[in-house]
């Protein structure tokens, strides 16, 4: 008899049917998308409530919307760690509808292309704008210096990189002192490693929210453990906070690495630029070799560091004493000890040069810059890449360094042309225009390539660098070198800056140095001083320096011209505001050319600019008054008459309206009309 089971019991495993192979796909998929799904989320999440910083290259110019200017925070972007953010040239903008026939170019690099310590004028760009209108004068030219104090070959790629829209016609790049120290640099305290394909990964995902929430998450993370990062000391100079590794030997794995680092992200740039048919140019590098001690020696051998250090006193002592032979000698014994430390190279070349041998001094101070352990100089190894550059089709290598060397007393870089380790005088920034200016002259991009060179006095005297730029240079290096790597320790406070009191100008420089001022306002406030002085010319050179940096800037040209004028100098004055007209249609300006024509007796002349001033500004009384007046100089009294009833009609007490008011109807009266004729 077979039983039945009981309702209650448990039934025994089921087989779960198998997936077909399309469902497990789809089941994999749908795994791998979840993550994705969730970052896609997180990312539009952040957007939507605004979170995360977006720096653009360019911003839209507040003072005229039809040009692009550097946006103030870029080098916000490379500095992560120490919240570093370098000045920019905030001087420089482009329209952003390129004009026909314009010659637009991109600079890149750090500090020196930047132009420290002389800020915007001063900087070679800067200067090469001067150049190529003195060659050019008839055509429209844009240099726009996206250059940036410490930073490395990292952001000079990440930037040329972005310029394709842009439509430059000529990319120029003075880059690599940076490649250890410089922002994202092997040895600096920004560092994120070895691996370029890394860092460069790093800067393309920077801009994505989930990704900056990710990394202020850390750095949170690292605060609360406490160590708030290698911000530095306060006082500490740029280069003291950027420095991490500071003993690099010559030819170690570091050494290398930052070479080949340099030299891919340069090549990343080159293929950019070839792909788009955009011409670079890229000029070696120049560093004081001749009066510039290394700052760091290595050693092989650390036990035997203080053998070697009593070789050299000695070796020191002898030289210093003129005893070059025994001198020689002893740096010899120093190199058979220890073949690494670069004080001994550099002994060296002070002991040739003071032979007279200057092949041997050539070769010996470069040495001992290759062989100091704190790399703020680049290595040769560098200049031998760029070398290696000239062999791509639309690149070429500018001899910067050559041309330090052929300007130099025995082709040794030093004092003569370089303010402290490798940043030029002004002296040695006119010298770097000259090489890249001669590079675009002789490449025909700008235009036929001239029959002779022009005499540098035409380009030079428009460099707009004055004497407060020099004094603001002065106290930059001044502070710089007061601190390490130069001095041990870091430079008291910038306010203990010693200055000239008494010295208006000193005072005015120290107040920018204070961000009291800006660079515009402190040119603004000296000229302002000059003409209470009543040095004229000078306070033309501030206002003219301010041209230079600005052009888009209308108030310069206007206080300019108008000074011009009341000195008997119509003409230039005339010449000034026709530049201004070339960037934007000034209703002062029409206004000042007509009283430029006025003061040459040109009445019939200034009529056109008065009346395209008072269509640009109907509101303005004066501008009537002024048409008024050369109506009336010009014998046609029928319109003065209606141009003075609407000066009084708007201000009713105007004397000079009423003065002219009355000349008019006493000519009326006189000439027998009674103002029947008048035109209304």
């Amino acid at each position: 008899m077979t039983q039945s089971k009981p309702s209650g019991a448990v039934a025994g495993p089921q087989m779960v049917p198998a997936l077909s192979p399309r469902k497990t796909r789809v089941f994999r998929v749908l795994l791998l998308m979840i993550p994705l799904l969730f970052f896609i989320f997180l990312e539009l999440l952040l957007r939507l409530f605004g979170y995360g910083s977006d720096i653009p290259l360019f911003k839209t110019l507040e003072a005229n919307p039809r040009y692009n200017a550097i946006n103030p925070a870029l080098g916000q972007r490379y500095f992560p760690a120490t919240g570093v953010s370098p000045m920019v040239a905030f001087t420089d903008h482009f329209l952003k509808e390129k004009p026909s026939g314009a010659l637009r170019i991109f600079v890149l690099g750090g500090s020196t292309t930047a132009g420290y310590p002389y800020l915007y004028n001063g900087s070679f760009p800067s200067i090469l704008k001067a150049f190529l209108n003195a060659y050019y004068p008839e055509r429209y030219i844009e240099i726009v210096n996206l250059a940036m104090p410490a930073v490395s070959s990292y952001t000079v790629r990440d930037i040329a990189l972005e310029l394709g829209d842009y439509q430059p016609d000529l990319l120029l790049i003075y880059a690599g002192h940076n490649e250890f120290y410089g922002g994202l640099g092997l040895g600096s305290t920004e560092s994120l490693g070895r691996q370029r394909w890394f860092i460069n990964l790093y800067l393309k995902l920077r801009d994505y929210k989930t990704f900056q929430l990710l990394g202020n998450l850390m750095a949170a993370l690292q605060h609360s453990v406490g160590d708030p990062g290698p911000a530095g000391e306060d006082g500490a100079t740029l280069m003291e906070r950027m420095a991490g590794e500071r003993h690099i030997p010559y030819h170690s794995d570091l050494f290398f690495q930052a070479a080949d680092n340099f030299a891919g992200n340069i090549d990343d740039i080159l293929q950019y630029a070839s792909a788009r048919d955009i011409p670079v140019m890229i000029g070696t590098l120049v560093s004081n070799i001749r009066d510039q001690a290394p700052f760091v020696d290595v050693f092989a051998d650390p036990a035997g560091e203080v053998r070697w250090r009593e070789a050299y006193r000695e070796a020191q002592a002898a030289f210093e004493r003129g005893d070059y032979p025994a001198a020689r000698s002893g740096v010899q014994r120093c190199i058979a000890l220890d073949s690494l430390p670069a004080s001994q190279y550099f002994l060296q070349g002070r002991i040739h040069e003071a032979q007279g041998d200057s092949a041997g001094a050539y070769g010996a101070f470069y040495r001992a810059k290759e062989f100091d352990g704190l790399r703020f100089r680049a290595s040769e190894l560098l200049n031998r890449r760029i070398g290696q550059f000239a062999d791509k089709s639309g690149v070429a290598v500018v001899p910067v360094k050559e041309a330090f060397e052929a300007a130099s007393p025995a082709r040794l870089p030093g004092a003569s042309l370089l303010l402290e380790h490798l940043h030029p005088n002004l002296a040695g920034y006119t010298l770097m225009t000259r090489a890249y200016g001669e590079a675009i002259l002789q490449s025909g991009l700008a235009g036929p390539p001239p029959a002779a060179p022009l005499p540098d006095s035409l380009w030079m005297a428009r460099r707009g660098v004055t004497a407060i730029d020099r004094i603001v240079a002065d106290m930059r290096i001044r502070f710089l070198m007061m601190g390490w790597p130069f001095q041990p320790g870091s430079p008291p406070g910038k306010a203990s800056l010693p200055y000239d009191r008494n010295n208006p100008l000193d005072v005015l420089a120290y107040r920018f140095w204070m961000n009291e001022l800006t660079w515009e306002e402190m040119h603004v406030e000296a000229a302002a001083y000059y003409r209470r002085s009543g040095e004229w010319e000078l306070a033309a050179a501030e206002y003219r320096a301010l041209i230079h940096a600005i052009p888009a800037n209308p108030s310069p040209y206007l206080i300019l011209a108008d000074m011009l004028i009341r000195k008997a100098r119509p003409g230039e004055a005339r010449a000034l505001l026709e530049e201004l007209l070339q960037i934007q249609p000034a209703p002062q300006a029409y206004r000042l050319i007509g009283q430029a024509y006025q003061a040459e007796g040109g009445y019939r002349a200034a009529l056109p600019y008065f009346e395209q001033a008072a269509a640009l500004g109907t509101a303005d009384p004066d501008v009537h008054l002024q048409l008024a007046r050369a109506y009336a100089e010009s014998g046609d009294f029928n319109r003065a008459y209606a141009y003075v009833k609407r000066v009084l009609a708007m201000r009713p007490g105007n004397e000079a309206a009423q003065q002219l008011n009355e000349m008019i109807i006493k000519h009326f009266q006189q000439d027998g009309t009674n103002g029947k004729e008048i035109i209304q």
